[in-house]
C-alpha cells in the first residue's frame, strides 16, 4: 500500500468521466478544482463526475477547492513590452493616475504605493522580470528593470520581503466558497495565507455555513514564513506552494524552507502537501527528468502526506502517465525507506497521544501487522497518521462520510465508512475485518493492532487490542 497520497488538478485534459475514472485507477487519491481557472458552470459539471467515479471505484476520493486569493496583478498592455536592463516601468496604483512613462500600466492593488519603499524588489511573472523600486508614492511606483524580458498583460506580481495589506479573501473567493459549500467539497485551500487570523476567518465562515470542510493554508510568501508556527497550528494542513515561494525567497533557500515547513507540520501534527513542478517536464514529455524523480524522492523521504500535480494533469499531454510515474516512484522509495525522523520529534502532549504512540510501537515491533482504528471524529486516526508508523498501513473506520474523506489526505490512512454496532465492540471489529478480507487488504492470520475510543457506549475508553485477522 502506497502511503504518500497523490493530489491531481483537474482541467481540460482530465475533465471527462472516463479520464477521471482512469486517474483514480492509476492512483489519484484527491482531486483539485483550481478556481483561478475554473468557472462555476464547469465545476458544477465536473464535481458529480468525481463522486460518481469514486463510487464506481469503491474508494474515498477527497475534493479540494483551491480559492484564487488576493493576488496582485498588472493590468492590460496594448502589446507585449520588450524590456531591457535599465528601462523604467511605471505601475499605477490609482485608476485616475495618468501614464508618465513609455512602459506604464495599472495594478489591481491600490495600496501598492503604501506598502513599497524605494529599493524594494518587485518580481513579475514568476520572477521572469525583476524591478527595483526607485520612486514610490500613493499613486504610482517607478521601478528600474534588472532582468531583460517580455512583459504581457495581467502578470502576477510578488513583493519579496514586503508585508502587504491584502484581505484574506476577495469578492470572487466568497462566491467560490458558497459554491464549494453547496456542492460539499472536503477541503478549501486558502491562497496567500499570511497570518492565523486569515485561517480563522475562513473556518468561521465554514462553520456558519454548516460545512465540515477543512482549511489547507498555502504558504506562498515571506510574510507567511514569519508566522509559520502559528499558521500551521491554526490550519487543518499546509500546502507548500513552491511556485510563489520561489519568487518570494532566494532560490537557494527553497529546499531549506520546504524542510522547515515539513518539520513544523510534524511538530504540530498537521498534514503537509508539497506542490508545484513535481513533474513539470511531463506537461509536454512522456518521461520525467532525473531531477524531478529526485525531487519526489526528497518529498517522500521527508514523509509528507501528499504530493500535488498541477498543469501536469490539468492541461498536460500525459496526465495518466504522470500519475502512474508518481505512483511507481513513491512506492519504490517507501519500500526502501519506510521510516523518517520528524515524527519521533513530535511532542506527546496528552494521554491520547501516548496511547497512539504505544499502539504504533506495538505495530512496529510485529512484522506484517496492520493498524485498525475506529473513530467518530477522526482524531485518533489523524494522530496515528501524524506519528508515522514504520511499516503498518492504517485502516480507519468511521460512520461519518465527511470524516472519512477528511482522512483521505493523511499519510498511510485508508478510510472506510461503516456503521458501528453500538455497545458491541466485538461485532464492529468483526465487521471491519470482514470488509478488509473482502477487499483483499488483509490475509488470514495477519496480526492486527486495533485502536479505538469510539466503540464503548456511555464511557470514554482508549483501548488497544491485538488479534489476528
Amino acid at each position: 500500500m502506497r502511503k504518500t497520497k497523490i493530489l491531481c488538478t483537474l482541467g481540460p485534459a482530465t475533465e471527462s468521466a472516463e479520464v477521471i475514472d482512469a486517474l483514480i485507477a492509476k492512483g489519484a487519491d484527491l482531486l483539485r478544482l483550481n478556481m483561478s481557472h475554473a468557472s462555476h458552470d464547469w465545476v458544477r459539471q465536473v464535481y458529480p463526475r468525481i463522486r460518481e467515479a469514486a463510487a464506481r471505484a469503491g474508494r474515498e476520493i477527497g475534493v479540494l477547492m483551491d480559492l484564487t486569493g488576493p493576488s496582485i496583478r498588472t493590468g492590460d498592455v496594448s502589446q507585449p513590452w520588450e524590456l531591457k536592463v535599465g528601462d523604467e516601468v511605471e505601475l499605477r496604483c490609482k485608476p485616475e493616475a495618468a501614464a508618465s512613462r513609455e512602459f506604464s500600466c495599472s495594478v489591481n492593488y491600490p495600496e501598492l504605493g503604501k506598502d513599497l519603499r524605494p529599493g524594494d524588489m518587485i518580481s513579475i511573472d514568476g520572477g521572469m522580470i525583476q524591478l527595483r523600486a526607485q520612486s514610490v508614492d500613493e499613486s504610482r511606483v517607478i521601478g528600474t528593470v534588472l532582468t531583460q524580458g517580455l512583459m504581457k498583460s495581467r502578470r502576477h506580481i510578488n513583493l519579496p520581503g514586503v508585508d502587504v495589506r491584502l484581505p484574506p479573501l476577495t469578492a470572487k473567493d466568497y462566491q467560490d466558497l458558497d459554491l464549494g459549500v453547496e456542492l460539499g467539497v472536503d477541503y478549501f485551500a486558502l491562497s496567500f495565507a499570511r497570518e492565523p487570523g486569515h485561517i480563522q476567518h475562513l473556518n468561521l465562515l465554514l462553520e456558519q455555513k454548516g460545512s465540515a470542510a477543512r482549511v489547507i493554508a498555502k504558504i506562498e510568501n515571506q510574510q507567511a514564513l514569519k508566522n509559520i508556527d502559528t499558521l500551521v497550528a491554526a490550519s487543518g494542513g499546509i500546502m507548500i506552494a513552491r511556485g510563489d515561494l520561489g519568487s518570494e525567497c532566494p532560490i537557494e533557500d527553497l529546499p531549506l524552507i520546504q524542510r522547515q515547513i515539513v518539520e513544523r507540520c510534524s511538530f504540530h501534527g498537521r498534514k503537509v502537501i508539497v506542490a508545484t513542478q513535481m513533474l513539470e517536464s511531463m506537461i509536454e514529455n512522456p518521461v520525467p527528468t532525473r531531477a524531478e524523480v529526485t525531487d519526489i524522492f526528497n518529498a517522500v523521504i521527508e514523509q509528507v502526506d501528499c504530493v500535488m500535480l498541477s498543469g501536469e494533469t490539468s492541461v498536460g499531454r500525459y496526465p495518466l502517465r504522470c500519475v502512474e510515474v508518481l505512483d511507481q516512484v513513491i512506492r519504490r522509495i517507501e519500500q526502501k525507506y519506510p521510516s523518517g525522523r520528524f515524527a519521533s520529534d513530535a511532542p506527546l502532549k496528552t494521554n491520547k497521544h501516548k496511547t497512539v504512540k504505544a499502539a504504533i510501537t506495538l505495530a512496529n515491533s510485529i512484522p506484517g501487522s496492520k493498524l485498525l482504528v475506529f473513530t467518530l471524529r477522526g482524531v485518533m486516526a489523524h494522530l496515528l497518521a501524524h506519528q508515522r508508523p514504520e511499516f503498518a498501513p492504517i485502516f480507519a473506520f468511521t460512520p461519518n462520510p465527511n470524516v472519512s474523506r477528511a482522512l483521505v489526505s493523511a499519510r498511510g490512512v485508508e478510510p472506510f465508512v461503516m456503521e458501528f454496532a453500538h455497545g458491541q465492540p466485538d461485532a464492529s471489529i468483526r465487521s471491519a475485518i470482514a470488509l478488509l478480507h473482502q477487499r483483499g487488504l488483509v490475509r488470514q492470520g495477519d496480526p492486527l493492532v486495533i485502536l479505538s475510543d469510539a466503540l464503548y457506549d456511555g464511557s470514554h475508553v482508549d483501548a488497544i487490542l491485538l488479534q489476528n485477522a
